[in-house]
C-alpha cells in the first residue's frame, strides 16, 4: 500500500511539470509555417495599411514592435526573439540581403523588408514606420523562429523578381539562366520576368487584395503598378510607380473619374477600368495640380531659376556660411529643402547639428561640390536651384517614409545652453523674443515627443522582463510546493508504518 501511495504522489508531480511545461509553451512557443517573403510583406502590409501601435497588441490594425512579428511568426518567445532565433549577427557588419529578417536593438525589433529598409512598431507617437534600416541604430538581425528563409531561385516580392544563391539575393549583377540573362538593380529587383516562374510563390496574395475586381486605397500589386502607369500615361498622376494604391493614387483616381464623368469615390471598379484602358479615355494635365517641378512649363522652370540665381546673388554680399552649432530660420529653411530632396529625414527644428551637417555633406557629395559639411554660398546656391540633385538612396514615395527618429530628434534640438538663453540671430540680427520663444517652445516639444517613445521601448522591454521573471518564480514555486508534498507524503507514511511495526513488535513480545 505504502509503495502504491507513494507512485501516485510521485505521478501527480510529474503530471504537474507536464502541464506547467505544456502550458507555458502554449503562451511562449507556437509551431508555426512562415516564410521570410511572407513576414516582410506582412510588414509592409500593416505600414500601407496604416496600423496603430498598441502595446501589447497582436492582432491586425493594433500591434506593438513584438506583436508585428509574432502574430505572423507565431512561435519562439515574443519577449526574446532574439534569444529564440536560431541564427544571428551584428549589424556592423551589414545585414544580409535576405527579406524578412529580425532586427533588433535594446528594448526594440522590427522586420528587415530589403533594399536597405525596414518596417517597426515604434510607438503611440509613431505606429508603424517605414524607413531606412541604417537610421535607427539596429545593433543585430536574426532569423526570425518559426519562419523558414530562401536558399536558392527566383523569388517574388513587393511586385518584383529576386534571385538568392547561397541563402542572399544578389544585386547589382548580371545572372543567366535557362540562356536567358537577367539584371539584378542594386536592390535586387529584376530587370525582366523569369522565364519559368513555376516554383515562385507570390506570399503577398495573402495580404492583398489588389487581384480582386476592386482596387482601392491599401491595395498593392501588378495591378496596382498597371493602374498608376495608365493614369499617368493619361495626364492625372505625377507621383512614383510603387505598386501601392496610397493617397496619391487615390487623388489621381479621383481626377479621372470626375474627367470622365462617372461617380466619385475613388475607388477602381472594373466599369471605370474599362474607361480607364479603353481608346476613348479622357486625358487630365497634371501640371495643373503638380506638385513637382518636372512637369512645369520648361520656360517657368528656367524662370524661377533665374529668380532663385538673382536672390541669392544680391544677398552674397552678406552671405553667412551655416556651420555646426548655427541656429536660426535659414537652417530651418536648408533642412527643409534637404528633406524635400531626400537628404534630411528629421524633422526641421533651426537647429545645425550632426544630423545636419551628415545631410549637408552627403548633398554635396552626389551634386559635385566640395564636402565640407557647411553651407557656403556655392552650396546654398545649388540647393535652391531646379539643379540640385535628389538623393538616389531615399525613397520618397510618401510623407509616410520621412519618419521621426526619437534619438535623432533630441540630437538636434539639443542647443548650447547659451543658444537657448538669448535670442537667436538671424543674418547678424536678433529676433524679436517672441520668435525665439516660438523656436525654443518648438524644440522642446519635439524633444518631449521623443522622449515618450524612447519610454515606450524601455517599458515593453522592462514588462517583458518583468513576465519572463514572474512565470520563472511562479514555476519555482510549484516545484518547491510539489517537493514539499511529496516529501510530507513520504514522511507520513514512513511514520505509519514504523508505528505499524512497533505495535506487532510489542504484540509478538506479550505473546511469547
Amino acid at each position: 500500500m505504502f509503495r502504491f501511495k507513494k507512485l501516485i504522489s510521485l505521478c501527480l508531480i510529474l503530471i504537474t511539470i507536464a502541464t506547467m511545461a505544456i502550458g507555458s509553451s502554449s503562451l511562449l512557443n507556437v509551431s508555426a509555417a512562415g516564410t521570410g517573403i511572407g513576414l516582410a510583406e506582412h510588414a509592409l502590409n500593416a505600414y500601407y495599411s496604416g496600423w496603430s501601435y498598441v502595446y501589447g497588441g497582436c492582432s491586425a490594425g493594433a500591434v506593438d514592435c513584438s506583436g508585428l512579428i509574432y502574430m505572423y511568426s507565431g512561435a519562439g518567445s515574443r519577449f526574446d526573439m532574439m534569444g529564440s532565433s536560431y541564427e544571428t549577427g551584428s549589424t556592423s557588419y551589414g545585414i544580409p540581403n535576405i527579406h524578412g529578417l529580425g532586427l533588433y536593438r535594446p528594448g526594440h525589433v522590427g522586420v528587415y523588408v530589403g533594399s536597405g529598409m525596414a518596417v517597426d512598431a515604434r510607438g503611440e507617437d509613431y505606429g508603424v514606420c517605414y524607413e531606412s534600416a541604417g537610421s535607427f541604430n539596429w545593433t543585430n538581425w536574426f532569423k526570425v523562429a518559426g519562419v523558414s528563409y530562401p536558399t536558392d531561385g527566383w523569388e517574388y516580392f513587393n511586385g518584383s523578381y529576386y534571385y538568392y544563391e547561397d541563402g542572399e539575393y544578389l544585386t547589382d549583377t548580371y545572372i543567366e539562366i535557362d540562356g536567358v540573362s537577367y539584371y539584378l538593380d542594386y536592390t535586387g529587383a529584376s530587370s525582366s520576368t523569369p522565364g519559368d516562374t513555376s516554383g515562385v510563390v507570390d506570399d503577398s496574395s495573402s495580404s492583398s487584395s489588389s487581384s480582386s475586381n476592386v482596387m482601392q486605397f491599401g491595395d498593392y500589386g501588378d495591378n496596382v503598378i498597371e493602374l498608376q502607369l495608365r493614369l499617368t500615361e493619361l495626364g492625372f498622376y505625377n507621383g512614383p510607380v510603387t505598386g501601392y494604391f496610397g493617397e496619391q493614387t487615390e487623388a489621381a483616381y479621383i481626377r479621372f473619374q470626375k474627367a470622365a464623368g462617372v461617380y466619385v469615390d475613388g475607388i477602381a471598379g472594373e466599369g471605370d477600368r474599362e474607361i480607364l484602358y479603353s481608346d476613348d479615355a479622357p486625358t487630365g494635365n497634371i501640371a495643373e495640380v503638380g506638385t513637382s517641378i518636372e512637369e512645369t512649363d520648361v520656360e517657368n522652370e528656367a524662370e524661377t531659376e533665374n529668380e532663385i540665381e538673382t536672390e541669392t546673388t544680391t544677398e552674397s554680399t552678406t552671405f553667412e556660411t551655416f556651420v555646426n552649432g548655427s541656429y536660426n530660420d535659414d537652417v530651418y529653411k536648408i533642412q527643409t529643402e534637404l528633406a524635400n530632396l531626400g537628404y534630411f529625414t528629421e524633422e526641421a527644428t533651426g537647429y545645425y547639428g550632426s544630423l545636419t551637417e551628415s545631410a549637408v555633406t552627403q548633398f554635396q557629395l552626389d551634386n559635385g561640390l566640395e564636402a565640407t559639411g557647411e553651407v557656403d554660398e556655392i552650396t546654398y546656391t545649388t540647393l535652391f536651384s531646379s539643379k540640385a540633385l535628389e538623393n538616389s538612396d531615399a525613397d520618397k514615395s510618401s510623407e509616410k517614409n520621412i519618419v521621426r527618429n526619437p534619438n535623432a530628434i533630441i540630437a538636434e534640438t539639443t542647443t548650447p545652453p547659451q543658444v537657448i538663453a538669448s535670442a537667436p540671430v538671424i543674418n547678424n540680427q536678433l529676433t524679436s523674443p517672441t520668435e525665439a520663444t516660438e523656436i525654443v517652445l518648438k524644440s522642446a516639444q519635439l524633444a518631449s515627443k521623443a522622449l515618450e517613445g524612447i519610454n515606450v521601448d524601455t517599458q515593453e522591454a522592462a514588462k517583458a522582463s518583468k513576465n519572463n521573471g514572474s512565470f520563472l518564480v511562479w514555476f519555482i514555486v510549484m516545484i518547491a510546493f510539489m517537493s514539499a508534498a511529496f516529501w510530507i507524503v513520504f514522511s507520513t507514511e514512513k511514520k505509519k508504518k514504523k508505528a505499524k511495526f512497533e505495535r506487532i513488535k510489542a504484540r509478538a513480545n506479550r505473546n511469547w
